[in-house]
């Protein structure tokens, strides 16, 4: 019982067939949502009862009575919505990790200028907003961070364009925003397009980045939006697991075992809405441009150091202050991004390093020392 017009429950749902077709095969049947809004969890009990579900995956409510499944012996499993259940098994993410993945990704875009937008009260956004809060204080300490959050955690479908398109234009230019979701995002570029003005631009004034990738969202953007892929067909894999190994078990015990089953964010995946270098030191900028313009090229240190009017110890040291790394290892970083842009595409590892003008095996111990993945690892999940 979930979302299914939302490309995360239908990856889900995806691994969970995964594992069905390669064991005994299961009926699934998806019960709409309308099943459970205005209060009638108990006519979500009386189909889980009438159908005779073993379990029941779903989006409940913080106020539904989810120990009503264990009565009839069916085991219920939650996918996050408002907040975990404490007493059945739930679908959760690394909120933590993804909120850090967002951090890292905006800060090496050279903005001092961050924004969060969310929906406060619901566990996967609180988490993400603070784990990238903290990310950035901790690595820019002179960064300026704006949060825009709705409050009523009844309602996720919040479309204030006029009153985000304020925000938007209060912000100090440029600046990067994490939004909690691509649902978040979308609201931001439209936001942004309705509110207009010189500094409005995406991604030239405001790159956006959302989290969950989905393709048919993403697209209808304009521009596209970037956004932070997760491995939620893994984890639908791992829940089907997790069903099998308790309906093994005797009924006491099936439905007193619980535990979290955990998505994991992975990558990046780059668009218009975030394919923008901007810094306000025009040197650092023109560095940064330059790298990431000529990323499939053999470019080296040297050949930034002869970009700008700097000793290459200037330019190595205002570098690092202002980035946080050095150049060459912002020269690798971005190059094993560009890899994993290229295989999500279909290139193969050895196809991707050709492209980029690299030596395989030396791009390849570099994008293990990053991701502890092998480029054949990261192309095979």
């Amino acid at each position: 019982m979930t979302d299914f017009s939302e490309s995360y429950a239908n990856k889900l749902l995806k691994g969970i067939m995964r594992f069905s077709h390669e064991h005994e095969p299961w009926v699934v049947c998806k019960m709409p949502l309308s099943l459970r809004d205005n209060g009638r969890m108990y006519e979500v009990v009386k189909f889980a009862v009438d159908w005779k579900a073993d379990a029941i995956i779903g989006q409940f409510l913080p106020t539904d009575d989810v120990d009503a499944f264990r009565k009839h012996g069916i085991i219920a499993i939650a996918q996050d919505y408002h907040q975990k259940f404490p007493s059945i098994s739930n679908i959760s993410g690394d909120y933590t990790a993804s909120g850090g993945i967002a951090a890292d990704y905006l800060i090496k875009k050279g903005v001092k200028n961050f924004g969060f937008f969310g929906l406060k009260g619901m566990v996967w956004s609180d988490e993400r907003r603070d784990s990238f809060i903290a990310e950035i204080k901790s690595r820019v300490p002179d960064a300026t961070i704006s949060i825009q959050e709705k409050y009523d955690i009844s309602e996720t479908w919040w479309y204030d364009l006029e009153g985000l398109g304020r925000w938007l234009k209060e912000l100090p230019k440029p600046v990067s925003i994490f939004a909690c979701d691509d649902n978040r995002a979308y609201y931001i570029i439209e936001a942004s397009k309705q509110a207009g003005g010189e500094d409005m631009r995406i991604p030239e004034d405001i790159m956006v980045l959302g989290i969950d990738n989905d393709e048919s969202l993403c697209q209808l953007c304009s521009p596209q939006l970037s956004s932070i892929n997760q491995d939620v067909e893994e984890a639908g894999y791992n829940t089907a697991s997790f069903i099998d190994e308790l309906l093994s078990l005797p009924l006491e015990e099936r439905l007193g075992k619980t535990k979290d089953i955990i998505v994991k964010p992975t990558y990046v995946t780059t668009r218009r809405s975030t394919d923008a270098v901007l810094h306000p030191n025009p040197y650092i900028s023109r560095v940064l441009y330059f790298i990431n313009n000529n990323i499939n090229e053999r470019i080296s240190v040297d050949d930034v150091v002869a970009l700008v009017p700097m000793s290459r110890r200037l330019l190595e040291s205002t570098f690092r202050r202002e980035m946080g790394t050095s150049i060459y290892q912002y020269i690798i970083k971005t190059r094993v991004e560009k890899m994993k842009d290229l295989m999500v595409n279909g290139y193969t590892p050895l196809n991707a390093a050709d492209m980029l003008g690299m030596d395989y095996k030396i791009l390849a111990r570099s994008f293990k020392k990053l991701t502890d993945m092998t480029p054949g690892e990261f192309f095979d999940t």
